[in-house]
């Protein structure tokens, strides 16, 4: 096989698979370092003060952990709809991995200064990694013309989906650990979202 059939067979579907196992390697390596970065205090005495000196690293761990969790299946949802990739969804999803590789030292801020600063940085990092999915998805679906066929509102949908979840269930988190009742208003957003999605989608979603 010469180069240039090399080259096409690279546009395709092969292409839209390799781009799909690499991204999923890099979400595994990010979510691998943020228990590899915790460590134990030096000194502690039994093992309630084992965990009440480490209840910040261990609640920032769940926080990132459950961001990485709702990345990845955002990007997974979002790539499920692909047909195929080109050179430009490749620099766009680069662009949410090198933020998703990030993560771990974000999390190190946040529970190193335990709020102030931080956390807005934290918040704010991963506010982008959720714009970065929308120019990923907005590449795909209306200039690339790389997803599969479906209605406008249905494309538009997903766009905000993909664009405003990371954010919003990240602080939605953050709240829960301080007013425990937040995690009804996370239950409450993804099943709206959810609703909202079946009735786009209409008969498929069945």
């Amino acid at each position: 096989m010469s180069e240039r059939d090399l080259g096409k067979a690279d546009t395709g579907g092969a292409h839209l698979h390799r781009l799909v196992l690499f991204s999923d390697a890099v979400f595994a390596i990010a979510i691998t370092l943020l228990a590899i970065e915790i460590h134990p205090p030096e000194h502690w005495r039994g093992v309630s003060d084992l965990f009440r000196q480490m209840w910040p690293k261990l609640a920032a761990y769940a926080v990132s952990f459950a961001v990485i969790g709702v990345c990845w299946f955002s990007h997974r949802r979002v790539f499920a709809r692909l047909v195929r990739a080109d050179g430009g969804l490749d620099a766009f999803n680069f662009i949410v991995l090198g933020l998703i590789a990030l993560l771990p030292l974000a999390t190190e801020l946040l529970w190193e200064q335990r709020g102030g600063q931080a956390l807005p940085v934290y918040v704010g990092h991963v506010a982008l990694i959720g714009l970065a999915m929308g120019l990923v998805w907005a590449y795909a679906a209306f200039v690339g013309k790389l997803a599969e066929p479906m209605p406008l509102g249905e494309a538009l949908y997903v766009l905000v989906r993909v664009t405003l979840l990371p954010g919003l269930l990240c602080g939605l988190s953050i709240y829960s650990l301080i007013y425990p009742w937040g995690w009804a208003l996370i239950a409450v957003v993804l099943l709206g979202l959810n609703w909202i999605g079946r009735r786009l989608a209409g008969p498929k979603a069945a």
